[in-house]
């Protein structure tokens, strides 16, 4: 049950997540219509006349007014798409056949036939919205697998949509129906009235502690209410009334005060969320709370907070349950306390809602000891929200490290078969951050390179091996091939390739000039990088930049692509041989890998694949494989290089089996630039010695 409710909540928090542009339209509306600035007001007036704001009260209708509705549609199709990934048994909803059963639930049970209206599709019933849109899935899952409710059944030739919407026909009335039954239910019971409240009013004023009773009370129900999702002011007006004088009377200490709640305690909204905004602030250097709080603040300084409440959110979150009633029941007690004993008098003025923090306190007590006590209270509050907000950050972040290795993952492993920039999952949306993250780096010449040193069979080093490095602001180090599959699926490669390519011999010239001209440098080059027919001409340009001999670079032809047999890339590969570049074969043994290649052009060397000769102690399989790769290199008078070399005993057995080049950590770890040389000195020193 425990994680079924999680799915619950999850498909609560994404419905809402998902509705942000409705949400920030209308509240963007809202400041408009209500912005408390005289100034403002009547410009408005004198240019469109008294009903100016006519158009953002259509505004407000189409996106808070249909908010419910909106809302039970999207958590019933999230919830539904969960439900899905969770059936072992190959029963799925369709998530279109879902929404519209929900709409039908959804005005069965909060439209009234005999007196249509819209009042209660908006922020007014979100709670029993999202109950709708929960149920609706859950049923409608149920009945979808009960046998005798699938007798509606077309053969399988029949067009994907007739044969989906004829299956679900039965489910989908029987669930209806039982919520006109449940509809029909809840007017059985008698409608909650004002009256309720009035036993405890009176022993609130009974206990000579009315003010201090029935202002925290009514902050306890409204925060209550709003964490719910339902719109506790609507409640406290409709149902709470005797909680509060009429209107625009003094304090008094036998009651609540709404003028006071209002201004000292919901500041930026109810919750207080202009302490939760600043101690995001605080906290929080990048990511989603971040940026929602950025976008937030300027509606949160005129009180209108919906944006916070729906877009981190802050409704139904466990994470922020205890501070989002707890932080207000604190001001409150505080402001009240500070009334009873005379740090301040209130004055009986109407302000406007919408008045910002530090204006509302001190028109509200006529002096800046108002505003003072408002600008404590935030500290107060920004001090309490703290230790969730790192929470939730602590949670975010782990979810975003859990996310971005899934994504990982799949674009490493899945990319072929699914192409990742076009999905529209989270795997998707990563993989197009990455990528756009990919080229900014590359426009700012971002990206770094290190070496890593390839050692004959006496122990000399003989070249290096180019490998990128991506070091991401925002998710650390991220593994090479990642942005290489990004660039490759993209056609970004072309321009990757070339940068690495010009890096590299830029970077041969400078330890030629310190000596090392005997060293090769092997450059990476994708299998769609031959498609480009400036790949030639751009490497003789570097080899004459830099006054290098063409046998000086190597191009390793990875495996993560098919070597395509058209005249293009033949070509190409035919103007690389003819240069005097020398051409190796990547990861051979794994992948796309053919000994076609070794027949259509010219071969160096070929690198065995990793997962080869990581485990060819304890793998025969392994090692039979290699001994075959040997003889064919032999017999192809090629070098064979083994990759990932991490042990003696490793290195000893691959070379008993013939491999003549070796590359891994056993000799190094791949270098940086500026730490090459120093380790060629000590190698090339080594060697001497020994063969002296």
């Amino acid at each position: 049950m425990f994680d079924r409710m999680q799915l619950w909540l999850l498909a609560i928090r994404d419905g809402f997540i998902t509705l942000l542009p409705l949400t920030f339209f209308g509240v963007a509306a809202v400041l408009a219509k209500h912005l408390p600035l005289p100034a403002y007001q009547s410009t408005m007036v004198s240019l469109f006349g008294d009903d100016w704001f006519f158009y953002l009260d259509n505004i407000i209708s189409a996106t808070h007014g249909v908010f419910g509705v909106a809302l039970a549609v999207v958590v019933s199709s999230k919830l539904a798409y969960r439900l899905n990934l969770l059936s072992d048994n190959g029963a799925r909803l369709p998530l279109v056949m879902v929404s519209v059963s929900t709409l039908i639930n959804f005005m069965l049970c909060m439209v009234d036939v005999r007196s249509p209206s819209m009042a209660n599709w908006g922020l007014t019933s979100i709670f029993p919205s999202i109950a709708i849109g929960i149920a609706s899935a859950e049923i409608l899952r149920v009945l979808a697998n009960i046998r005798l409710l699938n007798v509606l059944r077309m053969p399988y030739q029949t067009d994907p949509t007739v044969f989906i919407s004829i299956r679900i026909s039965i489910p989908m009335i029987v669930t209806g129906l039982i919520f006109l039954v449940l509809a029909r239910l809840r007017t059985e019971f008698p409608p909650l009235t004002a009256e309720v409240f009035d036993p405890l009013i009176d022993w609130a004023q009974a206990s000579g502690e009315g003010a201090w009773w029935l202002n925290t009370l009514a902050t306890f129900i409204n925060q209550t209410l709003w964490y719910l999702g339902i719109h506790g002011g609507n409640m406290l007006d409709a149902y709470a009334k005797g909680f509060f004088p009429a209107s625009g009377m003094p304090y008094s200490s036998d009651l609540g005060w709404r003028p006071l709640i209002d201004s000292f305690v919901f500041l930026g909204g109810s919750g207080a969320t202009l302490s939760l905004l600043l101690a995001i602030g605080f906290v929080v250097k990048e990511g989603s709370q971040r940026r929602i709080a950025q976008l937030s603040a300027p509606m949160a300084i005129f009180n209108i907070n919906e944006s916070v409440l729906y877009g981190l959110p802050v409704v139904l979150n466990p994470l922020y349950l205890l501070p989002f009633i707890g932080v207000p029941i604190v001001l409150i007690l505080l402001s009240v306390g500070a009334v009873e004993f005379g740090f301040f008098q209130l004055q009986a003025v109407a302000i406007p809602w919408t008045t910002p923090v530090f204006v509302s306190g001190w028109l509200l007590t006529g002096s800046w000891q108002g505003a003072l006590f408002q600008l404590v209270e935030l500290i107060i509050g920004t001090a309490l929200y703290l230790p969730f907000v790192k929470r939730a950050e602590k949670q975010r972040l782990q979810q975003q490290t859990d996310a971005l290795k899934q994504a990982a993952n799949v674009i490493l492993n899945n990319s072929r078969q699914s192409p990742v920039l076009s999905r529209q999952d989270q795997v998707g949306i990563i993989g197009r951050g990455l990528l756009d993250d990919l080229r900014r780096d590359l426009r700012k010449d971002a990206l770094a390179l290190a070496y890593q040193p390839k050692h004959d069979r006496g122990g000399k080093i003989i070249g290096v091996e180019a490998l990128m490095r991506w070091s991401n602001p925002h998710q650390g180090t991220i593994t090479p091939a990642v942005g290489v599959t990004l660039a490759e699926e993209s056609g970004d490669i072309h321009h990757l390739g070339m940068w690495v390519l010009d890096q590299a011999c830029a970077c041969k010239a400078r330890w030629n000039a310190m000596g090392y001209t005997d060293l090769t440098v092997a450059v990476n080059v994708s299998p769609l990088q031959l498609t480009n027919a400036h790949l030639p001409k751009r490497l003789e340009e570097n080899l004459q930049r830099y006054h290098l001999r063409p046998e000086e670079i190597e191009l390793e032809i990875t495996e993560s692509q098919m070597i395509q047999d058209i005249p293009s890339v033949n070509k190409t590969l035919q103007l690389l041989c003819d240069m005097g570049v020398h051409l190796a074969m990547d990861d051979f043994g794994m992948g796309y890998s053919s000994l076609l290649h070794l027949r259509r052009f010219q071969v160096k060397a070929i690198k065995i694949d990793g997962s080869l000769t990581r485990d060819v102690l304890t793998s025969t399989a392994n090692a039979d494989i290699i001994r075959s790769i040997v003889a064919l290199g032999q017999a192809r008078n090629v070098d064979i290089v083994a990759e990932y070399v991490e042990t003696l005993d490793q290195r000893e057995a691959l070379m008993e089996m013939g491999c003549n080049i070796f590359q891994g950590y056993y000799h190094s770890k791949p270098l940086y630039e500026d730490k090459c040389p120093e380790y060629f000195r000590q190698n090339l020193a080594a060697y001497s010695k020994a063969n002296e």
